[in-house]
């Protein structure tokens, strides 16, 4: 009994007390790390209990047990004073456990500045072994196995709850990272090995749900039987028609690829409204759920919404997704010895990733290969994985470099998946930054490495503004070049202008960004009638747009400049409508 209590009490802490991704759920709440001084701390004892008190006695004959931790339990030491009290002749410490403060006995407590996962992350390989650890621990070994269930959990069988403990909140994460797979299965033969995809099936499903605008491929179907042990398999797993047809041309084109149904027993719509409601989608306004008159922010990050019904379908429903490009999101991530250095090289060829990590003396490809076989994860997603979050040029979480965050200054970390990184935090990637610290240092490493790799690029990007090709956005309007000098913690930037508006170039070494203020289309730094006549005149013919200034007057997202854009500014301009700044 009291072992079934205690599964219960972690699972249902699980829901809300998750650490989480960039862009995971909005269930998720942040790991309270308390860097600077605080410690990691591990339990040496089983069922080692967390208390109200440094004591053992009750008080008005009522315990003060808060909660019971395994052993290898890793806890936020928030002082070594230990504090004198009964039932304890070692001590008790002061600990935080998942935003839960409480007192353990010293005896029961090892204190080694590290936790299982290896933080604080001071270099490369540190975030990469580390994070692999992580993403093993809380998502691969508990039933979330596939790319596509760590983003929608359906596993019946899984230890967390279904619709719960999401990796991300972006509904298009799956499609992504089976698409950054694809070539690197192509380029080395990967897809001639005998593959095996897990596929969920749900109840009372449509016969289709398409994207709204356009899907993003063309699934081959078939109704022609040609294999019948295969049609004999398929009938074994329970596959409906509206699967088999898109598994027989794959099975066409791989004949030893093997295809199993999870059948999740949940239905399709309820399943719809319950992911629909803590994703999040970027794109056009035709993706978003605009059910109150405009796009819903998804928190605050200013470029992601809440996403419509139908989009979330679309993305929900694995039939989408039967082609050689996206099935990848159903095979199992855990470790192939298929998955060689060489292989994993091609993933990361012409990114930032494509040599050697300077502070480990050790090629990126041979990092991830070792970090899937001490996780047992595959070295081929966890490098696409590193790739889809930090990007192919890097990003602020990947150099190292000094930042502040609520206040406290922190250097030397690194977070290649973003692990810890909400969205719900006022800077995501910084958040992520300070929990690969583990609570054990906020100048974690006294390497000048990053100074010497140290680029505008990842500057702006650890400093929450965000590039499109050679463009910056995401500024405050009114926001002086000393607001961005500051915020750039002294990166010796040069500017063509004393004013920051549209079309002001931001250089430094030999990098050059152009800002865009949305809505500017004059470079005075404003939004104002001004803009509004420029727009005007652009639509009639009577001048033109360029470059930054083009880009300055795309409102709604779409690419495009028209009527809807020049309302979008009016609407702006009377109070009644906001300009997004991403």
């Amino acid at each position: 009994m009291k072992k079934n209590l205690k599964k219960y009490l972690q699972k249902t802490f699980s829901l809300f007390l998750s650490t989480s991704i960039l862009f995971s759920s909005i269930f998720s709440i942040p790991v309270q790390v308390l860097a600077g001084e605080t410690y990691v701390g591990r339990i040496t004892g089983e069922d080692v209990r967390l208390r109200s008190k440094p004591t053992t006695a009750k008080e008005n004959g009522v315990s003060n047990i808060l909660l019971e931790l395994d052993e290898g339990t890793v806890v936020t030491v928030l002082s070594l004073n230990k504090t004198d009290g009964g039932g304890c002749s070692n001590g008790w410490y002061q600990v935080s456990y998942q935003n839960i403060t409480g007192y353990i006995c010293g005896t029961y407590l090892s204190i080694d500045g590290y936790d299982i996962y290896d933080r604080p992350w001071t270099s490369p390989k540190k975030a990469i072994v580390g994070g692999a650890k992580f993403i093993a621990n809380s998502y691969i070994s508990r039933g979330q196995f596939t790319s596509y269930l760590k983003k929608y959990n359906v596993n019946p069988d899984g230890y967390y709850d279904v619709y719960n403990h999401l990796y991300m909140a972006n509904i298009q994460a799956p499609a992504s990272e089976a698409s950054s797979s694809y070539s690197t299965y192509t380029k080395n033969g990967l897809f001639d090995l005998p593959l095996e995809f897990n596929i969920p099936i749900y109840e009372n499903m449509a016969e289709v749900y398409n994207r709204p605008g356009k899907n993003l491929a063309t699934v081959e179907k078939t109704t022609s039987v040609t294999d019948a042990a295969f049609e004999q398999a398929l009938d074994k797993e329970g596959f409906p028609e509206s699967y088999k047809q898109a598994l027989r041309v794959l099975h066409s084109k791989h004949a030893n690829w093997t295809f199993k149904a999870m059948h999740t027993g949940l239905d399709f719509k309820t399943s719809v409204e319950a992911f629909k409601n803590v994703g999040a989608v970027q794109g056009g306004t035709q993706y978003y759920d605009m059910s109150s008159g405009s796009p819903v922010q998804y928190g605050h990050d200013t470029n992601w919404y809440y996403p419509n019904f139908e989009t979330t379908a679309y993305f929900l429903d694995p039939r989408n997704f039967l082609t050689e490009k996206y099935i990848l999101q159903f095979e199992s991530l855990e470790n192939s010895s298929n998955y060689t250095e060489n292989v994993v090289s091609g993933v990361l060829k012409n990114t930032f990733m494509d040599g050697y990590s300077i502070l480990d003396n050790q090629s990126y490809a041979s990092i991830f290969v070792e970090a899937g076989k001490t996780a047992n994860v595959s070295s081929v997603y966890l490098a696409s994985l590193a790739k889809q979050e930090s990007g192919v040029n890097g990003s602020g979480a990947t150099t190292g470099a000094q930042f502040e965050y609520e206040g406290k200054t922190y250097s030397g970390l690194f977070n290649f998946f973003n692990i810890g990184a909400n969205s719900s935090a006022s800077n995501p990637l910084r958040a992520g930054l300070v929990y690969a610290s583990g609570g054990a240092c906020t100048m974690c490493s006294n390497n000048e490495v990053y100074k010497q790799t140290l680029t505008l690029a990842s500057s702006l990007s650890i400093s929450g503004y965000r590039t499109k090709g050679t463009y910056i956005s995401g500024f405050t309007v009114g926001d002086s070049l000393e607001t961005l000098k500051a915020k750039l913690g002294g990166v010796p930037i040069t500017t063509n202008s004393t004013v920051l508006g549209t079309g002001t170039t931001v250089s430094y070494n030999n990098e050059t960004f152009t800002i865009v203020i949305y809505g500017d289309l004059s470079g005075d730094g404003q939004i104002n009638s001004a803009d509004l006549l420029k727009m005007r005149q652009y639509l009639l013919g009577l001048t033109s747009l360029n470059g930054a200034y083009k880009e300055a007057a795309s409102l709604t997202g779409d690419k495009t400049i028209n009527s809807a854009d020049l309302l979008k500014m009016r609407q702006y301009l009377l109070g009644t409508g906001t300009i997004s700044q991403s």
